[in-house]
């Protein structure tokens, strides 16, 4: 007796659909790995300088794409929400200062303790007291809910798509060794 062969058939299941969020949530989310980057740097010894160097790096990273997402999705789409928009951009262009300044300094020095402390208050006050309690409530109080998910959505997708660009990660790389070059 012959036997049929036995087809194995896969049962796929459909994947899970991402959880919707709103704008503010993505960014609030956001806001907490940058904080989550800033406590494990301020928690690493001088005696780490490589640790140190390496979580820089990845702040440096992490806040280039955080700014690209508000400035190029959310900000433009908020802008007549609330006035809080034009403070911001300016508030962007000091944390990136700030943390040219923090990239530059050698992670064993004093001074790179000062530039941490500087940059993780600057970092606080335009996320946590700018943002999130003034800003936020503000968007999410005008704008419309369907509106809000619409523009997480495109945050996040645009965030994912920065974080794993081969692309992005190299021009970082090289955005950070120039401003070591110059401290020299």
């Amino acid at each position: 007796m012959r036997r049929r062969p036995q087809v194995l058939t896969e049962v796929r299941q459909a994947p899970a659909p991402q959880e919707q969020k709103k704008a503010t949530r993505v960014l609030v989310e956001h806001h907490e790995v940058l904080r989550g980057i800033m406590r494990r740097l301020k928690e690493t010894p001088r005696s780490q300088p490589g640790r140190r160097r390496a979580l820089a790096d990845e702040l440096f990273d992490e806040l280039w794409m955080h700014e690209r997402i508000e400035e190029e999705i959310f900000y433009p789409a908020t802008h007549d929400v609330t006035p809080g928009i034009a403070a911001a951009w300016s508030e962007h262009r000091q944390l990136t200062d700030q943390l040219a300044a923090l990239v530059r300094a050698d992670p064993r020095t004093e001074r790179f303790d000062r530039e941490l402390g500087v940059m993780h208050d600057a970092l606080e006050s335009h996320a946590h007291l700018d943002e999130e309690q003034e800003m936020f409530p503000e968007v999410e109080r005008f704008m419309d809910e369907e509106r809000l998910v619409e523009l997480g959505d495109r945050l996040q997708g645009h965030l994912d798509a920065l974080r794993s660009s081969r692309r992005i990660r190299a021009v970082l790389r090289l955005q950070r060794a120039l401003l070591r070059r110059t401290a020299r």
